[in-house]
């Protein structure tokens, strides 16, 4: 099977020695890297806030009971995650330039899209983690809206020139039937960016009122800190549509693989479709990391698979990408297994998440992120289960706790025996589904 995200792109090759040496150079990356970060983490206060309330704004007992130790260990763990990935594709980019290999990481037809998200939903991790954190202080909370909007300031004189860049070459490029009919399209685009540039100035000269209102939007009423829930889903949203536009217009892509029947063309569906996985998936990732290396064990297993499959598909560069973030995540395994060192946080599970997603996509292999990720999907179906038990039942649950990890934990089964058993059954599964894509 040829997926249809890459069957028109020069696909470049690269050995099975090469991908392995990429994840070892993303591995020893973070290994080296992990002391100083780990260092910075606790010189800055950047430590684990514990949760006082659940999703549906309960007392989080059984939560309390069992984490009441992790208080203030370092989290945004997943900074250096992904940008160990990035330095990697940096890395063989440098050594492409030196001809000392054929091709670098860093290609257009499998490598951008990932990269992309990973940037953006880890940038959007990391602010949900950095408020968590200060949200606890009203001095922290109007020195963090402070550098906010400096950095804010600075994306917004960066994105004009941009946008100006863009809108130059576009007009200068030939007439042709494809961009006469994107005329409309382009004013269109045009207009919502001005408005997004006007926006961000606003926020940058906003005054006290304007602050206050905005402290309320991005937090919500919840006291558990982080962005707001509206914020937070918004925001997955718009990435994911601009993904799911890409693919569509950009890439000419409106149809899904189903195992064992072939290609089904779901026509603007597919837009959707593409932001439900990036956006569940990443929530999925996200409800999953509650304990020390579940969700980076897990994640270790997904990305694997989907190199391998990427592998079968020869789509080298692709698989190479998975197996940076496969070696990348192992390493900050190594110190995230029970007790953990530090967390990956919100900046690390939905920036993988996503990504996850997305490589799903490209090789045509949604329906079999399913079982890839399937730890992931009962996670995220277990809280799903347990929110709508308690609003449908008058608060009776089906399950102690939720995620379920929560609620193996409160059976007395213990934290890394929760951990090593979801491990067990997420490679059974995971293994499952690559005989399954392989097979189909």
């Amino acid at each position: 099977m040829t997926p249809p995200a890459v069957s028109a792109v020069v696909r470049p090759e690269i050995s099975l020695l090469g991908i392995l040496g990429y994840a070892l150079v993303a591995f020893a990356v973070v290994l080296v890297l992990t002391p100083w970060f780990v260092s910075f983490l606790r010189k800055n206060n950047v430590g684990k806030q514990l949760r006082v309330e659940t999703v549906d704004g309960k007392d989080p007992t059984i939560f309390r009971t069992y984490h009441q130790n992790k208080f203030g260990t370092p989290t945004m763990g997943g900074v250096l995650i992904w940008g160990s990935i990035f330095l990697t594709v940096f890395f063989s980019r440098i050594l492409a330039a030196l001809n000392l290999v054929d091709h670098s990481l860093y290609q257009r037809g499998q490598v951008y899209l990932p990269l992309f998200v990973l940037f953006t939903l880890g940038i959007l991790g990391a602010l949900d983690d950095y408020m968590n954190i200060v949200s606890s202080d009203d001095a922290r909370m109007l020195s963090a809206m402070r550098k906010i909007k400096k950095a804010v300031l600075a994306s917004a004189v960066f994105l004009v020139p941009v946008g100006l860049y863009f809108l130059v070459g576009y007009l200068k490029s030939p007439p042709t039937q494809t961009t006469i009919s994107l005329n409309a399209g382009l004013v269109g685009v045009m207009v919502w960016y001005a408005f997004f540039l006007l926006i961000m100035i606003l926020f940058v000269l906003s005054g006290a009122v304007l602050e206050d209102w905005l402290r309320r939007v991005l937090f919500g009423k919840k006291k558990t800190g982080g962005l707001g829930t509206l914020p937070k889903l918004l925001s997955l949203l718009v990435l994911s549509f601009i993904g799911a536009l890409w693919f569509y217009y950009k890439l000419d892509i409106s149809s899904i693989h189903v195992p064992y029947y072939g290609q089904v063309h779901l026509g603007l569906w597919y837009i959707p479709l593409f932001v439900f996985i990036v956006v569940g998936t990443s929530n999925a990732v996200n409800f999953t990391d509650g304990l020390d290396g579940l969700a980076g064990g897990l994640l270790v297993i997904a990305f694997s698979a989907f190199g391998v499959l990427a592998y079968v598909q020869g789509l080298f560069i692709l698989s190479a990408f998975c197996a940076v973030c496969g070696g990348a995540i192992a390493a900050f395994l190594w110190h995230n297994v029970p007790p953990a060192l530090f967390f990956m946080g919100d900046t690390g599970s939905l920036a993988l998440g996503g990504t996850l997603a997305v490589i799903a996509m490209m090789i045509d292999q949604a329906l079999i992120l399913p079982l890839v990720g399937f730890v992931f999907v009962i996670e995220m179906l277990s809280v799903i289960i347990q929110l709508t038990s308690k609003k449908l039942r008058k608060g009776k649950k089906v399950f102690r706790a939720a995620p379920i990890h929560h609620h193996f934990e409160a059976l007395g089964w213990g934290e890394s025996k929760v951990t090593m058993r979801m491990w067990i059954v997420g490679g059974f599964m995971a293994l499952l589904g690559v005989i399954v894509g392989l097979a189909a």
